[in-house]
């Protein structure tokens, strides 16, 4: 009996660590945003609000997520409305907007990251936030970054870039304050370490790996991804700070 109590036991703290749950909220202009919650075992006011990749969706974090909660990280992984489907999971966000007619461009993505946001302040007024974005959603973190800084602990960004036309990153991110961590693959680093270099941040991490690694945006955080543990290692390195 008593074995069979650990057992159980230790089955409900697996389910509780990884408790993951499927929210809605609306974005600015009425679209219904999908996301996934990944909740910490002990109460924690630390959220990591997770946007994916072009042609992606909020199954971009499954691995990700679950590493972060075990780092004390409440996690919200966001269907944008800019994107399709990863990991077998379809981006809901992105399926309703074509169907109502929304605007989906990159940018009105911005919508969906703002709705993201006032979706944890409501649940939690304490809460405090990370921003981490892949590909062209880390470049609108660091631009949400920029216009609010006031609301967030630090910005992460993988491969970011110029992708919003005429609208230049590297000269829209140069207030930015808060900390600032960004990575990429060796083949992007050039363009990304200049599209940062002034910051005026105090902290500011922009990590390329020793191997020529070629996966693009978060997805050099998976397990399978060849040279996970450096682009992992030296994330934890910047986050042991805001402990």
């Amino acid at each position: 009996m008593k074995k069979l109590f650990a057992i159980v036991l230790s089955l409900c703290f697996v389910f509780t660590v990884w408790g993951q749950k499927i929210v809605t909220f609306t974005a600015a202009d009425g679209l219904s945003i999908t996301a996934d919650v990944y909740e910490t075992f002990e109460p924690s006011n630390k959220y990591m609000l997770l946007f994916h990749q072009a042609e992606c969706s909020r199954g971009e974090f499954q691995q990700i997520a679950k590493r972060l909660v075990k780092l004390d990280y409440n996690c919200v992984a966001v269907d944008l409305r800019y994107g399709n489907e990863v990991n077998f999971i379809n981006n809901e966000t992105a399926m309703l907007a074509k169907s109502g007619n929304y605007a989906v461009s990159m940018l009105d993505c911005e919508k969906d990251i703002l709705a993201a946001i006032n979706y944890v302040r409501s649940e939690n007024p304490n809460a405090e936030l990370f921003l981490l974005g892949s590909s062209f959603s880390g470049s609108l973190c660091l631009k949400v970054a920029v216009d609010s800084s006031s609301l967030f602990k630090a910005v992460i960004a993988y491969s970011p870039g110029e992708y919003f036309g005429e609208m230049s990153m590297a000269e829209y991110v140069k207030p930015l304050q808060i900390p600032l961590y960004v990575a990429c693959n060796r083949n992007e680093y050039s363009y990304v370490s200049a599209m940062v270099k002034d910051v005026a941040t105090k902290k500011k991490v922009v990590f390329r790996p020793d191997k020529n690694t070629k996966e693009h945006g978060a997805k050099s955080l998976w397990w399978e991804s060849d040279g996970n543990e450096s682009f992992w290692l030296s994330l934890l390195f910047f986050l042991k700070d805001f402990k």
